[in-house]
């Protein structure tokens, strides 16, 4: 909502702003002059012709550019973009000088001679049967260079500003599908390593078989609601990784001491969802060792704006290199949902593999 009202109010100032152009700088050296719409007709003119433009900026914009110039018929568009022209060009002559054939375009240097102050030095005089120039010959910019001038200037910036938005959107798109293509494959890695903790207990014939299969559903729930948000809330996603290692706890038994630990405020915060699980899912993966008491250590850090993750878990006789599609995965995401936003550190020793992961959050 706040970012809608900041884009309508920037729109309101260049409005206004681009209004006021022909008032901001005179030849009677001062830098700004209101208008003086009640007693000056010639003013009046002026900001109907502005306004006309920058009606047409927005036409231009949202109308033709989309249907013509971003359709493949720029032959048309440019047709037209001639023809808007030829119009505010008529328009101005018909307003301001209604006996000017607005066509007639030969030098009239000598009547600005004879007239040195015309207009509180904005604009030309409307002196009737007097032929204008574009002014592009060294003498003040005339009536017909004026719009022409601010006509083309209106045109081009819609045209940049339609592409380059037209840009950003295709990007978005791309990386929309990349993050949907990443979270298909984080899914049925997750639940494929679970179901296998989960088959490890009822070998074993477990009495918590059935509490792991009713923390698989939890975890499973939130994964099919949440995982394709743009964000959820961190409280939610901190209980997520609870249930997880809790699960994770059910299925090792005594053969793990972890070490995990959650400090600061979670209220008011969000996250990109399943950023966090893979590095700890990771050391659960490669750093238990089933012939000896293993050792994993989580820590998550939530100050004002960042959250700091900590993983550390000593390395087992499994290839460590061999991180998995989920690791990967997420490191892959974290580089399109926070880019210049984060700063992962892994350090890979013959003895341990440590992740130092720090997220600015919302």
């Amino acid at each position: 909502m706040k970012a809608k009202f900041s884009l309508y109010a920037k729109h309101v100032v260049l409005c206004l702003a681009f209004l006021f152009i022909p008032y901001a700088f005179t030849s009677t050296n001062t830098v700004f002059s209101l208008p003086h719409l009640y007693t000056n007709p010639h003013d009046r003119i002026y900001l109907f012709i502005y306004f006309t433009l920058l009606c047409f900026f927005y036409f231009n914009y949202y109308y033709l550019i989309p249907r013509l110039y971003f359709s493949e018929k720029k032959l048309l568009y440019y047709f037209i973009i001639v023809i808007f022209l030829l119009f505010f060009l008529w328009i101005s002559t018909v307003l301001d000088h209604p006996s000017r054939n607005f066509l007639d375009f030969r030098d009239h240097s000598e009547n600005l001679l004879n007239h040195p102050k015309p207009f509180e030095g904005r604009f030309p005089p409307p002196h009737r049967n007097e032929p204008m120039s574009f002014g592009f010959t060294g003498g003040p910019p005339t009536q017909y260079g004026h719009t022409t001038l601010v006509y083309l200037i209106g045109v081009v910036s819609s045209l940049l500003f339609a592409i380059s938005g037209r840009l950003q959107s295709v990007e978005k798109e791309k990386v929309k599908s990349e993050l949907a293509f990443l979270k298909a494959q984080i899914n049925p890695h997750f639940l494929f390593n679970t179901l296998n903790s989960i088959y490890a207990l009822a070998l074993k014939k477990d009495d918590k078989t059935a509490d792991a299969v009713v923390q698989l559903s939890e975890l499973m729930r939130y994964i099919m609601t949440n995982s394709n948000d743009e964000v959820i809330e961190l409280n939610k996603e901190i209980n997520y990784i609870n249930n997880f290692i809790s699960l994770q706890k059910t299925r090792l038994g005594n053969t793990v001491n972890v070490d995990y630990k959650v400090t600061g405020n979670t209220f008011g915060k969000v996250i990109t969802p399943l950023i966090l699980i893979s590095f700890i899912e990771n050391a659960f993966k490669y750093g238990v060792n089933p012939d000896q008491t293993s050792e994993i250590c989580i820590k998550i850090d939530i100050d004002d704006e960042t959250l700091t993750l900590y993983v550390s878990n000593k390395k087992t006789f499994s290839i460590q290199s061999d991180s998995g599609i989920g690791l990967h995965n997420t490191i892959e995401r974290l580089k399109l949902v926070y880019p210049n936003k984060h700063q992962l550190k892994i350090e890979d020793s013959a003895e341990k593999y440590i992740v130092n992961l720090s997220v600015k959050i919302r």
